[in-house]
């Protein structure tokens, strides 16, 4: 198996670490022992004491915040010896890497088009690898193939994609607070109940085809009206 790290164990870095163990050699890294060393024991992976003791692995993924990832980079440029960075963080974009990176450190983006949380209950991700460097996109894709459906491209999509995804979802959360909170019978358990179950659920069901007469109805008005 390849050996490959990861650094950084929150939310979309635990996931994804569970989704890798047992397909790649994996040791982790985080600043947080109470956080980094159940999860090593839960997955039987292994656990580095330093960011800097993974560069022997040959392959890091970084899966931590985005002002974090060009830190970390320069960390790895000190060290003067080859290594490959997977970059995981959806605002960073590749030329910021390329640019960050000395020469024998190579960089690619590999970004999500998910939610830590969804993908925790075991919904598939979509996942952009960079098609640069050709070298690194071949093994990101041989590395995150058990992860979720990958298509080649420009992983910088994402930023796009998932900041108007998170924006219209928003929108219509906060649109649908404010609807009923006007009216005298809902309070702020029904009114969380309603974005939560009802307005979640309805957009898994559109975006899976999987609605009823109901909710056709309220798309076909929808697209009826927005064509005005």
């Amino acid at each position: 198996m390849k050996q490959v790290g990861l650094i950084g164990v929150g939310r979309m870095g635990r996931v994804l670490s569970g989704r890798l163990a047992g397909h790649v050699n994996l040791t982790i890294f985080d600043r947080n022992d109470d956080r980094m060393n159940p999860l090593a024991e839960k997955l039987g992976v292994a656990v580095a004491s330093t960011p800097e003791e993974l560069a022997g692995v040959g392959t890091v993924i970084l899966a931590v915040p985005d002002r974090e990832v060009i830190s970390l980079i320069k960390d790895f440029n000190q060290l003067g010896q080859p290594l490959n960075i997977i970059n995981i963080a959806t605002n960073v974009a590749q030329h910021v890497l390329e640019e960050t990176a000395a020469k024998h450190v190579k960089c690619i983006g590999v970004k999500f088009v998910a939610h830590a949380a969804e993908m925790a209950l075991g919904a598939e991700p979509v996942i952009i690898v960079d098609e640069r460097p050709a070298e690194l996109s071949v093994l990101a894709q041989e590395i995150f193939a058990p992860v979720g459906k990958i298509f080649i491209g420009q992983a910088d999509w994402v930023t796009y994609i998932n900041t108007q995804a998170a924006e219209k979802a928003l929108i219509a959360a906060v649109l649908i607070e404010d609807t009923l909170r006007g009216q005298p019978y809902a309070n702020d358990e029904m009114i969380k109940s309603a974005i939560r179950q009802v307005a979640a659920g309805i957009l898994k069901a559109y975006a899976n085809d999987d609605h009823g007469p109901f909710v056709r109805e309220i798309v076909r008005a929808i697209k009826a009206k927005l064509r005005k």
